[in-house]
């Protein structure tokens, strides 16, 4: 299949070839030939293992529409395969437009190889891209035009009134605009309920404008300004009437008396700062506002409200008390009209702002503790600190805050204590409480821990570690983290530690009588330490290390002396007569933590030697010894010494096994 593809490959090479030389031949009047079936070909064989990941910009599209449809490739490696690898594309609905056939070649880039299929037929569209052997398909769906095209916006409606505002007497021209104007048309301003709704004349209308006069308005004897709802009625008289309603108009005296109503605040701090809104009427533009004595220069100015920053209560002096504080008068002066209002006491300054209690005044070193604060002198917006780390305010009045903790950044085990202090945005007015706030650091605390054998896995499990970056020990040998496990619930955290071999060293040992020493189970203390926090936990003798199973024994003596026996002197006077070698014995001492038997012992050219001592199946506990017994018997000289192997192999429980070899060796005398 894979040789089918590549000749396919060449072909196409080929084909883009003769068509190209055709060309060349070709006369400028020549009628133009439709382009083959398989035309935009490629000049790189593709790798031998490829990928192919097929995708549709649209999987659903109309007819007479065209998706993009990309195949990207990539080689055994996961990469791109080289530029120019050849894909073919095909499809069994709709043409590609880059040859206007069902069937085309593209070359990749950068791994990428892309083509534009579209259909005039309803239907689904199996596209295939196919490289070496490798075939991957992707589905897109044509559906049909809609048969009834959507609805006309035919709805009048008015977007605009140009000018929004005027005088009372009215006759001032105001372009309404909006959609779907259709005559006849009347426009009349309504003034609420309780009210008669009054006519604008027309002067002009298109259909996305109108152009009226303003009809008068009585505003009364007190009224400065009156609002009216701007109404237009579309085909008056037709049984296609509708009413449409625009934005409001506002007529309004073109010379305004101000008139107080209250301000609010009502009371801020001595050093000034606070921003007030004084609310009204007649309020124009150009103004003057005095507190007390003090001008201060005006932030808005609305007809209803005018917005300002208080000056200092030194500044506001007479009206305020000798100590600086009390109430002041707030006046409005209309410079145009030459109007002003004053009020009395509309304004108290009060003592700086005051921390009077705060609580709680300790929480989790992880932040989201909420803490009341209570005092006077608060302006919201207000920048808050508890413990000495930007806090994050969520309820703000002028007595009390509640704001919560942020997590401080820890660098030690200590817990971090810091200030509380409150400080007013607007006017940098600052208060700081007579009492700290404390971060705890939690301190952990080791649960248990498994015991273990050397080498093994451990599970630790610690209270409260917190997080950072865990640090496990047993005495002084630090054990490797596999994994740690977190309850939410009850704050325990389960760590899975392997213990090194290293750690035998640890080990307490028995000395055995008969020589050497027996490694045995070892209570040992365990440390939990945080490495980031600093803090640190110990469990003394948390935790039994036992040693590794595994056969030891020493041989005490370390070998047999060699043997000597007498071949004895006849023509001595007495004769001597000859004489074997003494007896000697050697112990093998169990130095295992465990039983060993001895299951084999293996002698070898051992002939002129008596052997004995413990039996054959002989099972030893720790310390226990295995004696093997030996005597030289030869007499006669034989002109060389004879050596003697003796192989004694013991196994454990576990089918471990240890061989002890001793060497004897005797000559005659």
């Amino acid at each position: 299949m894979q040789m089918f593809r590549q000749r396919k490959y060449l072909f196409a090479v080929a084909a883009l070839v003769l068509v190209f030389a055709g060309c060349k031949g070709e006369s400028p009047t020549a009628p133009t030939s439709n382009p083959p079936t398989t035309t935009i070909g490629g000049g790189t064989p593709p790798p031998s293992t490829v990928n192919i990941a097929l995708t549709a910009a649209k999987s659903s599209l109309q007819v007479n529409s065209s998706t993009v449809i990309t195949a990207t490739v990539t080689d055994a490696n996961n990469q791109p395969v080289p530029n120019g690898t050849a894909v073919e594309f095909d499809t069994n609905l709709g043409t590609f437009t880059e040859a206007n056939a069902q069937t085309v070649i593209r070359t990749t880039t950068a791994g990428a190889a892309t083509v534009t299929l579209a259909s005039a037929l309803v239907g689904t569209a199996t596209v295939s891209a196919i490289v070496a052997n490798v075939k991957k398909t992707v589905t897109v769906s044509f559906t049909a035009l809609p048969t009834n095209p959507p609805p006309l916006d035919t709805a009048p409606a008015i977007t605009g009134i140009t000018p929004n505002f005027g005088r009372p007497q009215g006759g001032e021209t105001v372009t309404i605009t909006g959609k779907n104007f259709r005559t006849p048309l009347r426009v009349f301003f309504d003034f609420g309920p309780g009210t008669t709704p009054k006519d604008a004349t027309i002067i002009s209308s298109t259909a996305t404008t109108v152009q009226v006069l303003t009809p008068s308005v009585d505003l009364g004897a007190s009224a400065q300004q009156l609002t009216a709802t701007v109404k237009l009625v579309n085909e008056v008289g037709t049984p296609n009437e509708i009413v449409v309603t625009g934005p409001t108009f506002t007529y309004q005296l073109a010379i305004l008396t101000p008139k107080i109503t209250t301000v609010s605040p009502a009371s801020g701090p001595i050093d000034g700062g606070t921003r007030v809104v004084i609310y009204g009427e007649g309020f124009q533009s150009k103004v003057q506002v005095f507190f007390g004595a003090a001008e201060v220069q005006p932030i808005q100015i609305l007809f209803n409200q005018i917005t300002v920053i208080t000056p200092t209560a030194r500044d506001a002096t007479p009206d305020a008390s000798g100590a600086g504080t009390g109430p002041v008068s707030v006046r409005v002066i209309n410079i145009d009209s030459a109007t002003q209002v004053t009020l009395p006491n509309a304004f108290r300054y009060v003592p700086k702002m005051a921390i009077t209690a705060v609580g709680p005044t300790e929480g989790p070193v992880s932040g989201g503790t909420r803490v009341r604060i209570d005092g006077t002198g608060f302006n919201d917006p207000v920048a808050v600190t508890i413990g000495g780390i930007a806090a994050q305010p969520i309820s703000v009045s002028g007595t009390e805050i509640i704001a919560v903790t942020a997590a401080p950044l820890v660098t030690g085990c200590a817990d971090v204590t810091g200030p509380i202090s409150v400080t007013n945005v607007d006017n940098g007015d600052s208060a700081t409480a007579g009492v700290n706030f404390t971060f705890r650091v939690p301190k952990p605390v080791i649960i248990s821990a498994t015991n273990v054998t050397v080498g093994q896995q451990t599970t630790v499990v610690v209270f409260n570690g917190a997080p950072g970056i865990p640090r496990l020990t047993i005495g002084d040998v630090p054990l490797t983290i596999n994994s740690a496990t977190t309850d939410s619930t009850t704050g325990l955290t389960t760590f899975q530690a392997t213990v090194p071999t290293t750690s035998s060293t640890l080990l307490h040992t028995q000395a055995c009588a008969a020589g050497g020493t027996v490694p045995v189970a070892t209570p040992l203390t365990i440390t939990f330490a945080n490495a980031t926090t600093g803090c640190s936990a110990t469990l003394p003798n948390g935790i039994t290390l036992s040693p590794i199973l595994a056969p030891a024994v020493t041989v005490n003596p370390a070998s047999f002396t060699p043997f000597t026996s007498s071949s004895g002197n006849p023509s001595a006077v007495p004769p001597v007569p000859p004489a074997p070698s003494t007896s000697q014995s050697l112990n093998i001492v169990n130095n295992s933590p465990e039983q060993l038997t001895a299951t084999s012992i293996t002698p070898s050219n051992c002939g002129q030697f008596n052997l004995g001592g413990s039996p054959l199946n002989t099972v030893l506990s720790s310390c226990d010894i295995f004696q093997v017994t030996a005597r030289y018997t030869r007499t006669a000289p034989s002109g060389a010494s004879d050596t003697c192997t003796l192989a004694i192999t013991f196994t454990d429980a576990q089918s471990q096994t240890i061989t002890k070899t001793l060497v004897l060796t005797g000559n005659v005398q």
